[in-house]
């Protein structure tokens, strides 16, 4: 079976990509599980890889446009390396460590096949779990999980500690009761028509996880974080969209009294919370008279549905990123 490459893998819909993946694992000697929402295969190191098969991309990518050096890697229809670096890092780690795997669905419309995976019979017994589904180069987030000898350990390979909201490993992590991080796959502005891949950086960030999961280790458990959303200041990155980068303007519309604002499981408590037509959640700021915009926090009502935009009470009003709101405010 001839290799399957990242332009393949860049270009397929999310259930061909599953198909391609499933007989992929299967060249490869692996026994699939294949069901609605994944793909799990069962290896001999006790180290999980997971990424998602979806991108928020609504066209499949046709164009695939590079740099004149050849390290960067664009499309006009959206190159999707979110999560589709992920995908292909995972297969070339696969080459030398023979770890288990975990394909998700549709984790850009709320981690729906790792869901459906902790909701399964399936329980894999491993030492932590490495999900490769981050912007950047270099970085390594935990969510809630709050190991230190855990985190010690992913960053003794170079990788720094960061923040972020929400993932597929936010829910499979405290079902395994498994430490768990999500690296760096080179991939910037994602879910944007301008997202590009640094292709070395998910080449060289490939190579340190495969470097990471051939060390013996004993079982790192999870360990929920106990501080609370905004209980300090590297924390309350965690719900902000760091990748929204410049100012803008939104009509924004105030939450009925009667809603909920969630991330993951978490309930949220945000003053001046507001909320745009697409339901994205945005907090405002009174004294910078702006809105920041949050990622993965939703308002529902009480009976579970959504909260509705209201656009007779809604305002033109400004949003601002986090940085430049931290700025104003004379954090650091």
């Amino acid at each position: 079976m001839q290799e399957l490459t990242f332009e393949t893998i860049l270009r397929l819909p999310q259930m061909e990509l599953k198909r391609t993946l499933k007989a992929e694992l299967k060249s490869r000697g692996y026994p699939v599980t294949d069901k609605p929402g994944y793909l799990y295969a069962e290896g001999a190191i006790p180290v999980m890889l997971v990424a998602h098969m979806d991108t928020v991309h609504r066209q499949p990518v046709e164009q695939i446009c590079y740099s004149a050096d050849g390290t960067v890697a664009m499309s006009p229809q959206g190159i999707g390396g979110d999560d589709r670096c992920g995908v292909w890092m995972i297969l070339q780690i696969l080459h030398t460590a023979n770890c288990h795997v975990l394909f998700c669905e549709d984790e850009e419309i709320g981690c729906i096949g790792a869901k459906k995976f902790t909701g399964g019979p399936l329980q894999p017994q491993v030492n932590y779990i490495v999900e490769l589904d981050r912007r950047g180069s270099n970085d390594a987030v935990f969510y809630r999980c709050d190991n230190p000898e855990f985190e010690d350990f992913v960053t003794s390979f170079g990788f720094e500690t960061a923040e972020g909201s929400c993932s597929d490993i936010s829910y499979i992590a405290p079902y395994l009761e498994t430490a768990a991080v999500n690296i760096s796959c080179g991939y910037y502005f994602e879910h944007q028509r301008h997202e590009y891949i640094c292709l070395e950086e998910m080449e060289l960030n490939a190579a340190r996880v495969a470097q990471m999961v051939t060390q013996q280790t004993e079982h790192f458990e999870y360990r929920e974080r106990q501080d609370g959303f905004f209980g300090g200041r590297a924390y309350q990155y965690s719900m902000w969209d760091t990748a929204f980068e410049r100012e803008t303007y939104k009509w924004l519309s105030p939450l009925p009294k009667e809603a909920k604002i969630k991330l993951g499981t978490a309930e949220l408590i945000m003053p001046h919370a507001k909320i745009d037509r697409q339901g994205k959640v945005h907090r405002y700021v009174p004294k910078l008279k702006a809105a920041i915009l949050t990622e993965n926090a939703i308002a529902v009502m009480p009976d579970g549905k959504k909260a509705g935009y209201d656009s007779q009470e809604a305002k033109c009003q400004k949003v601002m990123p986090l940085s430049r709101a931290l700025e104003i405010l004379g954090c650091k």
